[in-house]
């Protein structure tokens, strides 16, 4: 009833807005397809001019595709994929995936340049987004660590001189609730801006609980706001302060045995467990820019705190005479400043540097529980401080009339000092891993015409070293060492016929050294996090779209990617033995051999619109064994709505022919255990323009 009542009411803001609204506004209505500003190299730039494979994404385009959280965005990406586990939200880009009960994920996300390295953090809801930029490709010449793989960015709309208002109420399948209101304001004219933005949704969940009925076994309760207040006192300054937090409460019993004895339906599981997860980010960031003749300067401090408290069923099935559980508690905070100048963009030679610095600190209370037997079998408690710091630069020069060179690097250090103690089983130590790491990139690019670039590109990137703060960790296999990515990459960038058709091409090869695995050790019969792997990854992206007519957008993109392993002899558990395993030659984890996305998006003068896609994965494992396997799948999402002055009506319908898939599988004892992907959902969008 709460549910109802929240929705009754902001239904009834939704109407009354329509009633105060001002100003109509048009579809746009030409045939040249839009040319994105994007920050990807740290200045702004036409998306066309970076020598970088990269998608892009408007927040109207995001809207009108119904992208409101991280998966959608990576979906209609090419060779972008994410492996979804209760917690764990980890993008996998080109194949550079990470072993399994990581910490940080391969990939950056950046929200307003400011860094959300754990990738228990990059599960938020997307809402009130100017674009989305997704860079594939080492980035830690410019991003530092946790980039080796690529960066998403996300950028959020800033108020301004107009007044801006919208209203959103959204009614799915499944008891689903999305309400939202977002203003923007002046304060003081051409001086001073407001902006604030927030969103609720709730949602009873697809899942149920076999053991005891629940149909609400996966409900999810969700609450974000951001606020931003905006200064410009004078033309050369910019300043900004936002302030922003999340609440989410779910119930994450989503996983289940795909096989064997206990093995259940799609969207059922047996569990004894009233399984949760509860998450709360809270973040403060002051951005600072002040544009001098020929430069730019820009400074963003930041603040990042989060809290996580989860409990899972371990054996998965409702036995009371074998019930455990694996509560865990995080918490995060994260201080951060980067200090950047910039030359402006267009002359013979262009220029940034900039210094970064972070301090971050983390602590982890994970316990394994038999419940059964009223015991715990462990309760390992880990904190883990670290501190960065880095210098780095990229100039671009032109060496003849077409032809341009780019040359970055960046200096990086980073010392971590962890701490573990287990009353339980016993243990205390401690650890130190310290990386320095050189990270060039060198690009040269070639005007073939005024409207194909051709580039090619070489990158090394790196994922921080770190340490096993839960299970079964030693001394001896507490910490592990860096893994490194080197990246080189052809590619070209067009547009054709007046700038009604795009299209880029791009090719490359990722050579990944001292790659982090997870296995037993030799001689300890413990799971180790080690160095012990040498892998590639190779393949090819295209994304195209066109404009044939007014109001009519074609897209497609495919990825090719063969991700695996070169050298891998790994230490495995066999009957209780020990032996040596040759996974030379097995694809890694989660990275699909091939993505796709065809597209069709019209919007009519006289107010109709309509977007269709088709999306695509190809086959992938959820462990280095390939015992695991996700075969290729396919999903269609269809939306229909009518604009009318200030007034925005949509149905859609999203897997619409309800394609089975997981979005993690793993072998879990002697079963393959998998998180079900969404059914096919129907719903409805109003929202309102003031």
């Amino acid at each position: 009833m709460e549910k109802i009542a929240l929705y009754a009411t902001l239904l009834i803001m939704t109407w009354t807005a329509a009633g105060v609204s001002r100003a109509e506004e048009n579809p746009a209505d030409t045939l040249e397809l839009e040319n994105m500003v994007v920050t990807a190299q740290k200045r702004q730039e036409n998306a066309s001019d970076v020598p970088i494979s990269m998608d892009v994404f408007s927040g109207d385009t995001m809207e009108t595709a119904g992208m409101d959280k991280i998966p959608d965005l990576v979906n209609v990406s090419s060779n972008v994929s994410m492996m979804e586990r209760s917690c764990e939200h980890i993008v996998v880009i080109r194949g550079v995936s990470p072993f399994r009960g990581c910490t940080y994920s391969p990939a950056g996300l950046y929200v307003d340049d400011v860094s959300y390295p754990l990738h228990y953090m990059q599960n938020f809801d997307l809402f009130d987004i100017e674009r989305a930029e997704i860079l594939k490709g080492p980035q830690s010449t410019l991003y530092g660590s946790n980039s080796e793989s690529g960066v998403i960015k996300i950028v959020t709309r800033q108020p301004g001189p107009e007044f801006e208002g919208r209203v959103i109420s959204e009614y799915a399948e499944y008891d689903t609730f999305k309400t939202g209101v977002s203003l923007m304001t002046p304060v003081i004219e051409n001086t001073l801006f407001i902006g604030g933005a927030f969103q609720y949704k709730a949602t009873d969940g697809y899942l149920e609980n076999l053991s005891d009925g629940d149909d609400k076994a996966a409900d999810q309760d969700h609450l974000a706001g951001r606020f931003t207040l905006r200064w410009t006192p004078q033309d050369a300054w910019d300043i900004s302060l936002t302030v922003d937090g999340a609440d989410h409460e779910d119930h994450g019993a989503t996983g289940r045995a795909l096989t064997g004895t206990y093995s259940t339906p799609r969207d059922r599981i047996r569990s004894d467990c009233d399984s949760y997860l509860n998450q709360s980010w809270s973040g403060q960031s002051l951005r600072v820019t002040y544009g001098g003749q020929g430069f730019t300067v820009l400074s963003v401090s930041a603040i990042q705190d989060q809290h996580l408290d989860k409990v899972n069923d371990c054996d998965l099935w409702d036995a009371p005479s074998n019930e455990k559980i694996n509560p865990l508690v995080l918490d995060t905070t994260r201080y951060s400043q980067e200090l950047r100048i910039t030359s402006d963009t267009g002359g013979p030679f262009e220029w940034l540097g900039g210094v970064f610095a972070f301090h971050e600190d983390s602590s982890f209370d994970y316990r394994y529980e038999i419940v059964s037997s009223n015991m715990v079998y462990m309760n390992p408690k880990t904190d883990v401080e670290t501190d960065g710091a880095a210098i780095f630069g990229q100039g671009r020069v032109r060496l003849a009339d077409r032809l341009h060179a780019t040359v970055g690097l960046r200096l990086d250090y980073q010392t971590s000092e962890g701490d573990l103690t287990d009353s339980v089983q016993g243990k205390a130590y401690s650890d130190t891993v310290d990386d320095y790491e050189f990270l060039p990139k060198g690009v040269l690019d070639y005007d073939v015409t005024d409207n194909i670039m051709a580039y090619l590109s070489v990158a090394r990137g790196y994922m921080p070293g770190g340490f096993d703060w839960g299970n079964t960790a030693t001394k001896q296999t507490f910490a592990y060492d860096p893994e490194y990515t080197l990246n080189y990459e052809a590619g070209m960038k067009s547009t054709w016929f007046d700038n009604r058709l795009l299209v880029n091409l791009s090719a490359f090869y990722i050579k990944m050294d001292d790659k982090q695995v997870s296995e037993m050790h030799p001689t300890l019969a413990v799971v180790n996090i080690s160095n012990a792997a040498e892998a590639h990854s190779t393949g090819v992206e295209l994304s195209a779209e066109a404009r044939p007519v007014k109001g009519l957008s074609l897209l497609a993109g495919f990825g090719f990617n063969k991700s695996e392993f070169d050298e891998f002899n790994a230490t495995v558990s066999q009957n209780n033995t020990l032996v040596q395993k040759d996974y030379s030659g097995n694809d890694l984890p989660y990275a699909p051999r091939y993505t796709f996305n065809l597209g069709m998006q019209y919007r009519a003068s006289s107010g109709f619109y309509g977007r269709l896609d088709y999306l695509g994965t190809g086959e992938f494992y959820g462990d280095a064994a390939n015992k695991a396997k996700q075969e290729g799948y396919e999903i269609v999402n269809l939306r229909l709505g009518y604009q009318w002055k200030k007034l925005d009506i949509s149905v859609w319908g999203e897997n619409l022919f309800d394609e089975e898939y997981q979005t993690f599988v793993t072998p879990f004892s002697n079963t393959i255990v998998g998180n079900d992907g969404p059914p096919r959902c129907f719903g409805v969008t109003l929202a309102v323009r003031l």
